[in-house]
């Protein structure tokens, strides 16, 4: 009787074994015996003859049905330069397609490839200087990721002019961004854009029309919200007050006259600076439509000495 369940489980192992190493009927007809080896080709072939559907679909059956052999890899990367290169350039579906490459073969050699042709993806949607530029971040970002992986890469350079373009769309974006704020009377929020502006964006602004937006914004500036704030803080702690409520009439005419004399410091302080950016405008560039106009505006602030130069 042992003897019999020994046979019996012997059998039934083998014929697990067996069931096992043969491809299940659904796989077999779906590849109707092709090899990889042969389905790669095709694909391959179908592609360059403009056959884009065929080819991803040929390609596709490497994917779900063989995926442990070696021409998977290169399957994948053609499916997603199908997209990139394809008639109707799918950049979005080919972004997803490379990044599906990454996320399988993290450490293929061709990863510097397939990041490169993810900012490319990015790089042809990025949008106008005056919308939102989204993509031009994405784009950068993986730019810059290949670069910090592979400084060696043959596309080491066009990456490197890229993100130069990518720096510059944004700044110019910030730069009408700050340029919007003045036109729409929201000064603080246009100094506070273009201060950020120079300060991020060194090598690529527009240093003319930030100069003289900055200008703009603090000449027709006001106390800002934030120094009211300030103001009304500092001044019910010296009064011993918690709210305003609180004040006397006596408290709210001494509350009139040092406001007067606050808010007329700080706008001459503004007033002041906005000089400082109209001048810097002037004098590092000589010509030129807004080192023009920033010289008007200085000789409308006071300055004689440049009234006296402009009418000799």
């Amino acid at each position: 009787m042992k003897r019999f369940l020994r046979i019996s489980l012997t059998l039934s192992v083998l014929l697990v074994a067996g069931i096992g190493c043969r491809k299940p009927k659904k796989v077999v007809d779906k590849i109707q015996g092709q090899t990889a080896p042969d389905l790669l080709a095709k694909g391959e072939s179908l592609l360059r003859k403009g056959k884009w559907e065929q080819g991803r679909a040929t390609l596709r059956l490497i994917e779900e049905y063989l995926p442990s052999t070696p021409e998977f890899p290169k399957a994948k990367l053609l499916l997603a330069d199908s997209y990139f290169f394809g008639s109707t350039n799918n950049y979005p579906e080919a972004q997803v397609e490379y990044q599906s490459y990454l996320n399988y073969f993290p450490r293929s050699e061709r990863r510097d490839y397939a990041l490169y042709h993810i900012g490319l993806c990015h790089y042809a949607a990025i949008e106008t200087a005056e919308r939102d530029q989204s993509e031009t971040k994405k784009a950068m970002e993986s730019f810059q990721q290949l670069l910090k992986e592979s400084p060696g890469s043959v596309y080491a350079e066009q990456t490197k002019s890229k993100i130069t373009q990518c720096w510059r769309r944004i700044s110019e974006h910030e730069l009408l961004v700050g340029i919007y704020y003045v036109n729409t009377y929201d000064y603080p929020a246009a100094e506070n854009r273009l201060r950020n502006l120079l300060v991020t964006y060194p090598e690529y602004v527009d240093r003319e029309r930030a100069y003289f937006y900055l200008g703009e914004a603090l000449r027709k500036k006001f106390v800002s919200q934030e120094s009211l704030t300030q103001f009304n803080k500092e001044f019910l702690a010296k009064y011993q007050k918690k709210e305003f409520g609180e004040l006397t009439p006596a408290d709210l005419a001494r509350y009139n006259l040092d406001f007067g004399k606050f808010s007329k410091e700080e706008i001459a302080k503004y007033r002041e600076e906005s000089k400082g950016f109209y001048q810097k405008l002037v004098e590092s560039y000589t010509t030129g439509e807004w080192s023009t106009r920033a010289r008007e505006r200085l000789v409308e602030m006071g300055q004689r000495d440049l009234k006296e130069e402009l009418d000799s």
